[in-house]
Parts: structure tokens; C-alpha cells; sequence
């Protein structure tokens, strides 16, 4: 009977052993690699147009809560995926106060030249050269009316450098002209001096 017991003890303490499910606690949150990539490719586009320029504030803000984001990754990821959220939060604020007020930049600057442009009536001398800097300018005002910033800002940089180069030729055309009207000028002077000369001298042989 004694050993039936024992035997039974130790068949009981077997059958626990197997049957028990192996306990491991995960202390650690998951690693925020999403967060941490996103917050890094917002704040390469943020620099890229130098949007710190025009949202200083939300640009200072999210840059520390990226760097607070850093600092513990790996370590602490709760803590590092909450720094980063609201980093990426930041970014988002300041590209909603920044593109637009860049695009507005960007318009004042294109603008700026085509009237300088128009100023030496590029639309007449260089027409079709004046129908494609336009029609470029337009599809930057209708991205910039339809919030599409980034493409916006591409276009008026292309259209202010059609403008430019259209100023440029125009105004070099109009010297051209100019300079040939003077040459005409003087070669209708000189033979009228010339000619004046000539009735001087028929008059004096006579």
C-alpha cells in the first residue's frame, strides 16, 4: 500500500510537469519600425523643401519627439512608438502650415516674371514659346488650388524657369531689332548727308 502511494505521488507530479504550459512573459513591446520609418521619410520631405522656413514651431516640436523617439528605440518601445506617434503628428502639422504657404512663395516668384515677360511683350514676339510657359503656369495654379503642394511647387518651378528663359530671348530679340533699326537709321543718315554733299558740289561747279 505504502508503495502504491509513492507511486501514485510521483505518476502525479510527472503528469503536472507535462501538463503545465510554459509561462513566458513578453515584457517588451513590439519594435515600432513602422513608426520609426515613416517619422524619418516626413521629416527627409520636411527638409527637402525647407519647411521649417514656414512652420519653425511644429518643426522644432516633431524634431524632438523624434529624437525622443531614437533614443529609445530598442530599449523602451512603448515608450519610443508613443515619441514617434507624435512625431509623425508633427511632421503632418507642419507640412499642413508649410506647403501651402511655400506654394504661395512659389506663385509670387513665377508671377514675378512672367509680368516681366509680358512687360517686353514676349506674348507677341515669342508666341508659341508664351502659349507653353502659360499653359505650365496654369497647371501649377489648378494643383495649388486642388492642394496637390508638391506638384504644384514643381511646376511653378518649371514654369519660372520657361518665363525666364523666354524674358531672356525676348529681350535679346527687341536689342537685335533695335540695333538693326539704328544701323538703318545711321545708312539713311549718311547717304542723306551724302546726297546733301552732292548737291553742294554741283551747285559750287556751277
Amino acid at each position: 500500500m505504502k508503495y502504491s502511494v509513492i507511486i501514485f505521488a510521483i505518476l502525479l507530479i510527472f503528469s503536472s510537469c507535462a501538463t503545465a504550459p510554459e509561462v513566458e512573459e513578453d515584457t517588451k513591446a513590439a519594435l515600432p519600425e513602422t513608426e520609426y520609418t515613416r517619422a524619418n521619410n516626413m521629416k527627409a520631405q520636411a527638409d527637402k523643401y525647407n519647411l521649417a522656413d514656414y512652420a519653425p514651431d511644429e518643426y522644432k516640436q516633431a524634431e524632438q519627439k523624434l529624437k525622443d523617439g531614437k533614443a529609445t528605440y530598442k530599449t523602451d518601445n512603448a515608450s519610443s512608438k508613443k515619441a514617434l506617434d507624435e512625431a509623425i503628428a508633427g511632421y503632418e502639422a507642419v507640412m499642413a502650415k508649410g506647403f501651402p504657404l511655400l506654394t504661395e512663395k512659389k506663385q509670387e516668384d513665377t508671377e514675378a516674371i512672367v509680368k516681366q515677360a509680358e512687360g517686353i511683350k514676349a506674348q507677341v514676339a515669342m508666341k508659341e514659346e508664351y502659349e507653353a510657359a502659360r499653359t505650365k503656369y496654369d497647371q501649377a495654379l489648378a494643383a495649388q488650388n486642388a492642394g496637390d503642394y508638391e506638384q504644384a511647387v514643381a511646376l511653378f518651378d518649371e514654369a519660372k524657369l520657361l518665363f525666364q528663359d523666354l524674358y531672356e530671348k525676348t529681350k535679346e530679340k527687341k536689342a537685335k531689332a533695335e540695333q538693326a533699326m539704328n544701323s538703318s537709321e545711321e545708312s539713311i543718315k549718311d547717304f542723306e548727308e551724302q546726297a546733301r554733299a552732292g548737291d553742294e558740289e554741283l551747285q559750287t561747279g556751277q
